[in-house]
């Protein structure tokens, strides 16, 4: 027995499996790929000291960065930008400077009592960008 496909059936299956294929190599190059998000790979470790920070008083920022395979990031250039949770504060700003062992450390003073929000953004050997957020509660007013 022959069955026979109309056009239009046939036409409509093509472009369903084209449509497929399609969907199928999208979701390959965007989750199969080999050009991994190098933040993820990438642990950051941070303190502040004296902790918890007071407002108008030297603290020092000191991040420790190591990579998937717990080996210390080096030769990373990275800024911190301070932001204030009320809006129309200016930043504070500083680079890190690095101290080996994966360690890199700035001096930051907080103007102002609260919470802040610390972004890290540097590149990191090899050309990867990294982008961390650290969310510090309760800068105490100074004494």
């Amino acid at each position: 027995m022959h069955v026979r496909v109309a056009p239009r059936a046939h036409s409509r299956v093509l472009t369903a499996a084209i449509i497929l294929a399609c969907a199928i190599s999208t979701a390959c190059a965007v989750g199969c790929g080999s050009d991994a998000d190098p933040n993820a790979a990438i642990s950051v470790k941070w303190d502040l000291e004296p902790s918890p920070p007071a407002a108008g008083t030297p603290v020092a920022a000191r991040l420790t960065l190591h990579d998937k395979n717990q080996q210390p990031v080096l030769g990373a250039r990275l800024r911190l930008e301070g932001h204030m949770s009320h809006p129309g504060m200016a930043p504070i700003v500083a680079i890190l400077t690095e101290r080996g062992g994966g360690t890199y450390d700035a001096p930051i003073e907080f103007s102002m009592a609260g919470d802040w929000t610390l972004v890290v953004t540097g590149e990191l050997p090899g050309g990867g960008r990294l982008t961390r957020q650290i969310e510090i509660a309760g800068v105490r007013p100074a004494s």
